[in-house]
């Protein structure tokens, strides 16, 4: 059975755009390789990395509901079968990696993935910006945060916090 999602306009409801919803999330073999030798990141954080990415939105990595909705820590904790304190614990702690990234809108908290680490669709630009933007300001705070290098290839995690 081959799922389609339709965007429509809501103030005309022009159908803009019609594609198959991609149903894989492609992972970054040469960064993960450095990550596992580094131990950069802890099982349960990976665990909760890896169980995130099946809920990447299309093109843009953010983590959203099967629905296309934004997915809530309680989403997030339900859907990978986590206790909420757990998985706010872990996501404060693949914030501060910038292994996942965290921006508000109003009320609204949207968590996006790294697309050094996973991808889902043509990434546009400005989401490696948001993560170098996010990457620079850690960089700032801490002396301790380094870039991570992954082989030849330098990310925007950050390698010791």
């Amino acid at each position: 059975m081959s799922r389609s999602r339709i965007v429509i306009n809501d103030d005309t409801g022009e159908i803009i755009s019609k594609h198959k919803s991609d149903r894989f999330a492609m992972k970054f073999t040469e960064v993960w390789r450095y990550v596992y030798k580094s131990n950069l990141f802890t099982a349960a954080e990976e665990r909760v990395l890896n169980r995130l990415a099946e809920y990447l939105q299309m093109n843009t990595n953010a983590i959203v509901n099967p629905n296309g909705s934004i997915m809530t820590v309680e989403d997030m904790a339900r859907n990978i079968r986590m206790d909420r304190s757990d998985i706010r614990k872990y996501l404060r702690q693949l914030v501060r990696k910038n292994a996942l990234g965290v921006w508000k809108s109003g009320y609204d908290e949207t968590y996006f993935m790294n697309p050094f680490l996973y991808v889902k669709g043509k990434i546009e630009p400005w989401l490696y910006e948001r993560f170098e933007e996010e990457f620079g300001a850690k960089a700032v705070k801490s002396n301790e945060g380094k870039r991570f290098k992954a082989g030849k290839k330098l990310t925007s995690l950050v390698a010791a916090v």
